[in-house]
Order: C-alpha cells, then sequence, then structure tokens
C-alpha cells in the first residue's frame, strides 16, 4: 500500500482499505463515545456536588465527593482539599478518599509559607504551585518522608478562594510519577477550586449563623436560647446519685459602673468576666449569658450540695479578681444554687428557682451562694462562708505560723521545724487546717497563701538556719504544678537570705500522681537550687518507684496511718520494709503524728530518721520555742502545752 510505483489497485486491496477505514472509524467513534461518557460524568458530579451544597450536606462529605469525582475522571489522580485557619494561618481538616492517615496527619497544623511542600506556598502566594517532581523539590525537603509513604511524585496546588478573594484552603492533585500538568488538568484545577470554594463558603456561613443564633453577641457565650437547650438535655440525665446544680450569677454593682465609667466599660468588664468563668468550672460544666449582668452555669453529675458550693465558692473568687488596667473598682456577684434531683422539673423552673435563690443572695450582703433547696443551705453555707472569708485573710493579718519540732531520733536533738499555718477569721472564727485547706485549693486561694506561708516561714526562721536548723513547709498539689513554682521559691529564697539547701518542701502523692510535665520541671529546678522534696503522707496514699528512681525525693514523712499500727508484728514489718527502701533509694525517712513512747522506740529500732508528734513537742510560735538552736535534749514525756 506503501508503494508509489504500484500501477493500480486490485479489488482485494480496495477491500482491505475499505476494511480498515471501517475499523479506523469504529474505533474513533468508541473512542468518542467514551470520552462524552466520561465527560457527561464529570458534568453529573457537579451537578451532585452543587446540589449537595444546596441542601447543607456536611462539608466533609461534600469535599470527599468532590475528590471521588475527579479521581473517577482522572483515575491517574489521587486528590486532597486542605483548609486554612485564618486565625492561625495553618492548614488543617484535610479531607481525600485516596490518602492514609499519615499524610493527614503529617499535614495537620502545617504552617503556610512560601517553602512549606506544595499547599503551603499556593495558599501563602494564592497561586498555583507545581512541583513535578517532590524528590527534586527543597521545599519537600522537611516532608519528603511523607510522599514516600503516601507513594506520590508530583503535587499540583490550587488556593480555594471565597467570593472576596481569600484564601480558604487549597486543592491538590498528586500522582504517582514525576510529571507537569496538561491544559484538561489546569482546567480541572481552577474548576474545582471554584467549586470547593462555594462549599466552604456556603459551610462557614451557615455554621456562622447557627453559632449567632444561638450565642451571646458581646460576650461569646450561649445565650439563652442554647441555656434553656442544654439545660433541657441535662434535666433528662438527673439521678439520685448525680443531680444537676443550676448557678444564676448576677455581677453587684454594674449599674454604678455603667454611670461612673460608661457603657463601654461596662461591657468590656463583662467580656472579662466571661473569658474568666471557664478557670472556675469543671470539665463538663457549661457556661452561658442570659442577659444583662446575669450569667447561668450549668453543672451534671454534681453528687451533692457540698460540691455545688465549691463551684460557687470559685465562681466568686475569679470573679471578684482585680480589673487590671479596666477600673479600680471591685466588682463581686451574687449567685442562686438550685440543685435539681428530679426530671420532673423543666429548664425555665430551674432557672427560676436559682433566680429566686441568687435575690436571697443579695439580701443577705451580696457576694455569696444562696441555695434554693433550704434544708441543704446549711450544709454548704459554711464552705462557701469559709472560702469568701478565705480571700485576703493572709494580707489582713489573720494568719499566723506555728511551729512543730522534728528530732533526729539518734541524738534526740531537734534537728527542724516545720511551718503550720493558722486562720483566724473575724467572721467565721478559727478554721482548722483541715477545713480551709481544702477550700483554698478549691478556690485557688492556696497559691496566695502558700506564697505568704513560704516568706514568712523562712524570714522567721533564718537565725535558726544559721544554727543547721531545717525548715519544713507544706505544698499543694495546686503549687506544685503551676509552672511558676520554682521561680518563686527562688524569689522568696533571694528576699529572705535564706539558705536553700535548708528548705524542705513536703508534697503529697496527689502531685506526683498528675504526671504532669510541669511538675517533673519543678521538681528539677528546685534540686538545682538546693531545694530538698519530702513525699508526705507516706501509708495513705500511692507512691510510685519511679519517684524513687529519678531521685527527685530526699525525705519520706510516714503517715499517722503507718505509725500508729507499730504496735502490731505486720504493722512493724510493713513500716520496716518501707524504710529499707527508702534508705536503698538514699532518702531519709521521717515519721509525723508520734503519740506515744512505745511508738517511738519502734521507729528508732526500725532505723527511722527523724520524728515530730504531740508526744515530741506541739505546734507552738516561733517565740516560744526558744533555745531550739541548742537543744540536745531527747524527752520521754508527753509535751504539755505552752500557752
Amino acid at each position: 500500500m506503501a508503494d508509489h510505483a504500484r500501477p493500480e489497485w486490485s479489488a482485494d486491496d480496495l477491500a482491505g482499505l475499505s476494511e480498515a477505514a471501517d475499523v479506523v472509524s469504529a474505533r474513533k467513534a468508541r473512542l468518542a463515545e467514551v470520552e462524552v461518557a466520561r465527560v457527561q460524568r464529570l458534568v453529573a458530579s457537579h451537578n451532585q456536588v452543587h446540589d449537595m451544597i444546596a441542601r447543607a450536606v456536611p462539608l466533609h462529605e461534600v469535599l470527599t465527593t468532590v475528590c471521588e469525582a475527579i479521581e473517577r475522571y482522572d483515575p491517574s489522580l489521587l486528590v486532597s482539599v486542605l483548609q486554612r485557619d485564618p486565625e492561625t494561618n495553618t492548614l488543617h481538616s484535610g479531607v481525600g478518599p485516596s490518602f492514609p492517615q499519615a499524610y493527614f496527619d503529617a499535614a495537620e497544623g502545617t504552617p503556610i509559607g512560601p517553602s512549606t511542600g506544595t499547599c503551603g506556598p499556593a495558599a501563602w502566594f494564592g497561586q498555583l504551585t507545581i512541583s513535578e517532581n517532590l524528590d527534586e523539590d527543597p521545599n519537600w525537603a522537611p516532608i519528603r518522608e511523607v510522599s514516600h509513604v503516601v507513594g506520590v511524585a508530583h503535587c499540583w496546588s490550587m488556593p480555594v478562594r471565597d467570593s472576596s478573594g481569600e484564601v480558604l484552603g487549597t486543592l491538590a492533585f498528586y500522582g504517582r510519577a514525576p510529571r507537569t500538568p496538561g491544559p484538561e488538568h489546569l482546567a480541572l484545577l481552577q474548576d474545582w477550586a471554584r467549586t470547593v470554594g462555594t462549599a466552604i463558603e456556603r459551610s462557614r456561613n451557615l455554621d456562622r449563623l447557627t453559632h449567632d443564633a444561638r450565642h451571646d453577641g458581646l460576650t461569646g457565650l450561649p445565650n439563652r436560647l442554647a441555656i434553656l437547650e442544654h439545660l433541657e438535655l441535662e434535666l433528662r440525665k438527673v439521678r439520685p446519685d448525680a443531680v444537676v446544680a443550676v448557678l444564676f450569677i448576677d455581677l453587684d454593682g454594674l449599674k454604678a459602673m455603667n454611670d461612673a465609667l460608661g457603657h463601654h466599660v461596662a461591657d468590656e468588664m463583662l467580656r472579662i468576666q466571661a473569658r474568666r468563668l471557664p478557670q472556675a468550672l469543671r470539665g463538663n460544666d457549661f457556661a452561658g449569658r442570659l442577659g444583662g449582668d446575669e450569667f447561668i452555669v450549668i453543672a451534671e453529675g454534681v453528687q451533692d450540695a457540698d460540691e455545688a458550693g465549691r463551684l460557687g465558692a470559685r465562681l466568686l473568687e475569679v470573679i471578684a479578681q482585680p480589673l487590671t488596667g479596666l477600673t479600680s473598682m471591685a466588682v463581686t456577684a451574687s449567685i442562686g444554687i438550685a440543685l435539681v434531683r428530679s426530671n420532673d422539673v423543666d429548664a425555665k423552673e430551674a432557672l427560676r428557682r436559682a433566680d429566686e435563690a441568687m435575690y436571697e443572695a443579695k439580701r443577705a450582703g451580696k457576694d455569696r451562694c444562696v441555695f434554693a433547696e433550704i434544708a441543704e443551705t446549711v450544709q454548704a453555707s459554711r464552705r462557701v462562708q469559709i472560702a469568701r472569708a478565705l480571700r485576703g485573710a493572709e494580707t489582713r493579718g489573720e494568719m499566723r505560723l506555728v511551729y512543730q519540732p522534728i528530732i533526729a531520733l539518734a541524738t534526740g536533738k531537734t534537728v527542724a521545724v516545720e511551718a503550720l499555718p493558722r486562720w483566724t477569721s473575724p467572721e467565721v472564727g478559727d478554721v482548722e487546717p483541715a477545713e480551709f485547706i481544702p477550700v483554698a485549693e478549691d478556690t485557688g486561694s492556696i497559691l496566695l497563701i502558700g506564697a505568704w506561708v513560704l516568706l514568712h516561714a523562712c524570714e522567721s526562721t533564718a537565725v535558726l538556719a544559721t544554727h543547721g536548723l531545717d525548715l519544713h513547709v507544706n505544698v499543694s498539689a495546686v503549687q506544685v504544678t503551676n509552672p511558676d513554682f520554682a521561680t518563686w521559691v527562688r524569689q522568696t529564697l533571694s528576699h529572705a537570705q535564706y539558705p536553700a539547701h535548708r528548705l524542705v518542701l513536703e508534697i503529697t502523692d496527689t502531685a506526683l500522681a498528675r504526671d504532669n510535665e510541669a511538675v517533673l520541671t519543678n521538681l528539677r529546678d528546685l534540686a538545682g537550687l538546693g531545694v530538698r522534696i519530702a513525699l508526705d503522707d507516706v501509708g495513705v496514699g500511692h507512691l510510685s518507684l519511679q519517684w524513687l528512681y529519678d531521685g527527685l525525693l530526699a525525705v519520706l514523712k510516714l503517715d499517722r496511718i503507718l505509725v500508729a499500727r507499730l504496735g502490731t508484728e505486720r504493722g512493724r514489718a510493713i513500716a520496716a520494709g518501707v524504710i529499707a527502701t527508702a534508705h536503698a533509694a538514699g532518702c531519709t525517712v521521717s515519721a509525723e503524728d508520734v503519740e506515744t513512747d512505745e511508738e517511738l522506740h519502734h521507729l528508732e529500732a526500725l532505723g527511722c530518721d527523724t520524728a515530730q508528734g504531740l508526744f515530741i513537742a506541739i505546734p507552738s510560735p516561733l517565740e516560744r520555742l526558744s533555745g531550739l538552736a541548742a537543744d540536745s535534749a531527747k524527752s520521754r514525756a508527753p509535751a504539755q502545752p505552752t500557752g
């Protein structure tokens, strides 16, 4: 057929040519049909996606459909969508049905920048970015391992925009082999990026409308509608052992602030208080703004009035914090607490009861909590009263320290004193530490009280330290978990000119059990200063041997529960095991609450290092413990009060 010298075509030649032409024509027709069907499917996918957007189908489902439609149209592509967080300018919420989770883990929270992969520059510059070979693209060097795990070799990323032109995210086409996009690929990227932008913008607008319908415009907290909805749901869960507490909070003095400083200051105060409320709440508690200066807190699963009272006390505490930089006026609150124990009470009735209790709190003098259930008011009011009176007690001169000597069992000499806080309130009277310390921990007052105790104790016993006596000070888990605790201790030691190696801070296993990085950092920093750490109440909780391995504990203090059982063989065996373990770990052992001569003898026999207790000496003001530095006599008789 290619021979030009051939004189003529035979009938067979012509028949062959005709047959070949028919085959080629049929193949072209089939290819055309396939291409038409392919384009029709793409158009149908477009229509499906736009229909889903119009019906407000969840965004993740819409974006998944987009990716699947493009991959059906061109099976050589793997498609993903990443969204931009405008506040942090990062990429997140990845969608891509053909990608493993490792890809999304690597992409989540990626900062948008000019040299971060392919999608980063696309979102940064707002234009199509092409990486035709990921192994050679320097922007992929930090994350090249991800491309190998996913098995992709190229990436073409198109920014996704809203109607105003703001970048909402990226649409990216990946492939298994290096290559550049063809005209068809560029058209697909442009077309589908517009569709994805419409979907994301529509979803965000709907989310914003839904949010605004249920949230207060000034503070951003849930509004009355959302409060009632949430309360109705919680009331259905009420059980005899898990009631719902509704706390109606009304700020005292908002009108005076409006009149004196203007609405803009009062509005800012409301925003500040709204941001503070979560500081007092438990994990599942709900807070909303009812309107004006009224806020609502809903606490589910409350066991009793005492627990609700602790929550109310914490709220009073955070609300009364200074409004730094805004005004010198004090802001307090009146709180009514309704405990709902029945599923028969609806949300509006629960709010009404809490509202009535709030007005009782105002009539009683404001800055307090009152319960709607009178039978439980007495039980809870004592704790709430203590919490309110405790606020600022250390600065008003209501607190004082007493000191209990600690003796070395081998010599009978006083080798240390433990500082113990005492509180006499003009309103409540004398309050035992066992009662006010837990309240201080719940409300956060322990941070200020603990700082006062440490500074006052160091200043008062500085002379004793020069004579070789140590100072023991109790610190709570709230203090130890504060990231700034070690810094506070260092500053206190410097201010009081107290030697760090003479300070022993006593903590309980509650702080260690939190497995908090701040705790470990604080303990290491304190050890670096030379401060020793004592584990208090050994025998009550649980001691992880890991802390002994780490070498951060210097002293183990045996609780009364172990000391009281020294009269039995089993009790002595257990105490002996604890003492031997502590010594093996390089710790000294101290016993507290020693009450009898027999207990003292057993402790000596078991190798306990030091001891304290009423049998040895009662806690007393420092001036009544004169001669401590020169003390070398061991008393075998119970100590008598010195006044």
